[in-house]
């Protein structure tokens, strides 16, 4: 398996519980909840300033990115693949919402 391509997803910080559940459901292992972190815009010394986002970039292949693209164009097939993630991989959590996996697609900052 290649990694040949890359993603980056961008949300509001105030998503951050919506962002680490659709994280869970996308790494295809353990950890994807804390896959977001701070957008830091620059530094005040040594201390960094943020910009109220936080961000995923990661490695992956051409095929998941395509999948993830279209994920977050369709709030309902997010919905649909993380509900059937959650069921098979993670059956004491909850997944997201549909209303939530709407508000985090009209979230993402392009």
């Amino acid at each position: 398996m290649a990694y040949d391509a890359q993603i980056s997803i961008t949300v509001p910080a105030i998503l951050a519980d919506i962002a680490a559940k659709v994280g869970k459901g996308f790494d295809p292992d353990t950890g994807g909840e804390h896959s977001f972190s701070p957008v830091v815009i620059g530094y005040n010394g040594d201390t960094p300033i943020y910009s109220g986002n936080i961000n995923v970039t990661t490695r992956c292949t051409s095929e998941f990115k395509a999948q993830a693209d279209y994920l977050m164009t369709n709030p309902q097939a997010l919905h649909d693949a993380l509900a059937a993630d959650y069921a098979n991989r993670w059956t004491e959590l909850t997944p997201p919402t549909l209303a939530e996996c709407t508000l985090f697609c009209s979230s993402i900052i392009v």
